[in-house]
């Protein structure tokens, strides 16, 4: 990372969102023209002829011709170039940057920009590619010395907010508004669309630039809804634009160069431990009697990026592990397992499950439960008998830990949070290990007495499977 630290404030403006200008006209050197077409020739001329004092990023960056890729826009045609590098979001390298150049067919003038498009991490995996119709997912803008000139943030293609500096005092001042009105705004082609804003919250997020530039930014998310006359969503600088990607070959076909693919979903914490039988490490509690015994089972949270919200990370999507501890006098058994996929590659998102030993695994955030015997035995029965498929957002390890919390009584809270974004059709939602992280840390701060630890750990070893009798 480089030793120079750029802080940017950054805030979705609600009803500019979908405008389809420029967000920023003051770019490097601008070339008149008369033609409303722009050929590749006149793309790499305006490039050449760029003072490298205007541009000093650019000038270092390399630009590969050949995966140049001609797009229409709504007033004219824009070629886009991928460029190497990719942004660091959320503690790991994902998404791709791209140089576009463009000529507005109104002004008459070549203008170009760099983007970084920061695809939604669920949406991707989800998708396993990138599609203008369907895109999810923030698109930053740069000007040629890489200074952050705003950007959108999509939603299922659509445009559902734009990203701007903003001054600290008008986020202050703004900080905690609602606004309720319906407003009317100008979509693609000057098509009227219709935007109700509801409800907002501040979030703050940030992510490494390409560049290598840490940049900070608040955004303002709203729970909105779309109703538009069928209008394109394809915007004047956005990089996911009309087409299917094409191969990075040639440099006069339609589409766009292919965006790099989703890389393969990253070991799960603890996926490579040992696989049990669930009825085999559930039968050991049997071996101590219930009279005078204590039962206690504990949730153990390993958070995709620890301090965050993020649902996908440094460690992956995370992980939640159940911890079942059974004691009589100086006798005691502990048994802390996690549900999990078998499938390897992309086909870990969504496979048969299995049942793994979590012991002396590492957490981030725990908590601790003291049951009756009726309710750990409960417990036991659900574990011993999980869930014959696995998928990472409709049944994952949080969905199989909340469950059990449910199948035994257990006051363990609602992993459920939003996964991907806002916008037309709502965000969605998932039980995700990061849900469970924040809704533990939720119950702390509503009653400080909960034995609720997020100092994190190590896990203890589990006693391991014993013979079913």
């Amino acid at each position: 990372m480089n030793t120079k630290f750029k802080l940017t404030t950054v805030i979705i403006f609600l009803l500019s969102a979908c405008h389809k200008e420029p967000i920023n006209s003051d770019l490097a050197e601008e070339k008149p023209v008369q033609q409303a077409s722009l050929s590749l020739e006149d793309a790499k001329g305006y490039i050449d002829q760029i003072e490298p004092d205007s541009a000093k990023v650019l000038s270092k960056i390399s630009i590969d011709w050949t995966r140049a890729r001609n797009n229409s826009t709504g007033s004219g045609n824009k070629w886009t170039i991928l460029l190497n590098e990719q942004p660091t979001y959320q503690g790991y390298k994902q998404g791709y940057r791209e140089l576009v150049i463009l000529r507005d067919k109104n002004r008459q003038k070549i203008a170009a920009k760099i983007l970084e498009i920061i695809p939604e991490a669920i949406y991707l995996q989800t998708k396993r590619k990138i599609s203008a119709s369907d895109f999810t997912g923030r698109v930053f803008e740069y000007d040629l010395n890489y200074n952050l000139t705003g950007g959108r943030l999509y939603s299922s293609g659509k445009p559902v907010g734009l990203i701007r500096q903003i001054a600290q005092k008008d986020l202050n001042q703004n900080a905690n508004q609602k606004l309720l009105d319906v407003t009317h705004f100008r979509g693609a082609q000057g098509k009227l669309m219709l935007r109700a804003v509801e409800t907002c919250v501040w979030v703050q997020d940030f992510y490494i630039d390409a560049e290598g530039d840490f940049t900070v930014h608040s955004t303002q998310v709203c729970s909105t809804s779309f109703i538009d006359d069928g209008g394109s969503g394809g915007g004047y600088y956005d990089g996911i634009g009309g087409g299917s990607p094409e191969p990075q070959q040639g440099g006069g076909g339609g589409g766009s160069a292919s965006p790099p693919s989703p890389p393969p979903p990253s070991n799960l914490p603890g996926e490579n431990n040992n696989t049990v039988n669930p009825r085999e490490m559930m039968e050991c509690f049997s071996q101590i009697p219930n009279p005078n015994a204590a039962f206690v089972v504990r949730v153990y949270v390993v958070e995709p990026q620890p301090g965050t919200s993020f649902n996908v990370g440094a460690n992956s999507f995370g992980h939640v592990a159940i911890s079942l501890t059974k004691t009589s006098g100086e006798n005691s058994i502990t048994q802390t397992v996690g549900f999990y996929p078998t499938g390897v590659g992309l086909d870990k998102l969504s496979s048969r499950s299995q049942i793994i030993d979590n012991g002396f695994d590492a957490y981030n955030i725990s908590s601790t439960y003291y049951v009756t015997g009726e309710n750990f035995q409960k417990v036991i029965d659900f574990i011993s008998n999980p869930p014959k498929n696995y998928h990472f957002t409709d049944y994952n390890c949080s969905a199989f830990v909340y469950s059990a919390g449910q199948a035994g009584g257990i006051p363990i809270p609602d992993p459920t949070t939003q996964i991907g974004l806002g916008g037309p059709g709502g965000a969605g939602y998932a039980k995700t290990p990061a849900g469970m992280a924040s809704a533990l840390r939720e119950q702390k701060a509503k009653n400080p007495n909960l034995d609720i630890n997020e100092a994190g750990g190590k896990i203890p070893e589990s006693h391991g499977p014993c013979k079913i009798q």
